[in-house]
């Protein structure tokens, strides 16, 4: 597996995306694609829905403290992924700049096979679309969720 250059090191990354936010997911028939694997737009929508939880689990609020916009996406796809497949969607933040953070994804199937990965960066924005820092209590439960994330 050629490993993407915003990994550092596989084993110890790895572990890490386990100590993340996690959601489970069953692949359905509709987001395949004629060839019957998974349509390559679904991951990121399984990082959209692991991301948000990872946003409530930290107290960050949608309707009060902001919006959040996605600045950049990337999805590395490491093997096919087929219909029904159950898949473990972990989230993890390892940077968070002052208006920023840049999250990595990893999902694993049952038999904790690795079947793509992602990243994303995220910055909040106000209602006028211009960024704005992250308050200092939210980056402390981020610091206290995820001990390794880089603030």
């Amino acid at each position: 597996m050629r490993v993407p250059a915003y990994i550092s090191e596989l084993e110890s990354w790895l572990e890490q995306m386990k100590h993340g936010t996690r959601l489970d997911v069953a692949v359905r028939f509709a987001e395949t694609d004629a060839y019957g694997h998974m349509n390559n737009r679904v991951p990121f929508i399984y990082f959209e829905d692991v991301r948000t939880l990872m946003l409530e689990e930290t107290g960050y609020s949608l309707a009060e403290d902001g919006i959040i916009v996605v600045a950049d996406a990337q999805c590395n796809y490491i093997r096919q992924v087929y219909p029904r497949t159950r898949l473990a969607v972990y989230a993890y933040p390892v940077y968070v700049g002052s208006a920023s953070c840049d999250v990595h994804y990893a999902a694993f199937d049952e038999q904790g096979e690795l079947m793509f990965t992602g990243r994303t960066s995220m910055v909040q924005i106000n209602r006028a679309g211009k960024a704005f820092p992250w308050s200092d209590a939210y980056k402390n439960s981020l610091q206290n969720r995820f001990e390794s994330v880089i603030i």
